[in-house]
């Protein structure tokens, strides 16, 4: 399943094995967006790997999409609870004290997955 990047959201890809969101999300209505993009979630857990990896990479998230990944989180601890074993890596740049902030934050909250702080760098043509 994918979910095509827009200038207000992020890239999804969802597989049995892996979930991947890469981008900017602030979508006018966040609903509207993470609506389908959890019950995608949840379909893929029921075919999932006993093991499932989580790469988040958020250049920009406002209020609302952080209400969008507690839920997400919350859903993968529950599903970490009834025997998944899931590794979210939240990604960002060094320079990105927001983005490594609001990772410790929800890393805090996660207690059944494995979360990493995982820091990424780019050659600066790459860098948006």
């Amino acid at each position: 399943m994918k979910f095509e990047k827009t200038q207000r959201t992020p890239l999804v890809e969802l597989s049995p094995e892996s979930c991947l969101i890469k981008g900017e999300c602030y979508p006018e209505n966040i609903a509207e967006w993470s609506g389908p993009v959890l019950e995608s979630l949840k379909q893929t857990m029921v075919e999932a790997d006993s093991e499932f990896k989580v790469d988040i990479e958020l250049y920009y998230f406002n209020s609302s999409s952080a209400k969008f990944l507690f839920d997400f989180f919350e859903f993968l601890e529950g599903s970490s609870e009834e025997g998944k074993k899931i590794r979210i890596n939240w990604r960002y740049r060094a320079e990105d004290d927001t983005m490594q902030e609001a990772g410790e934050d929800f890393q805090e909250d996660i207690t059944a997955c494995e979360f990493n702080l995982v820091i990424v760098e780019y050659p600066s043509e790459e860098q948006g």
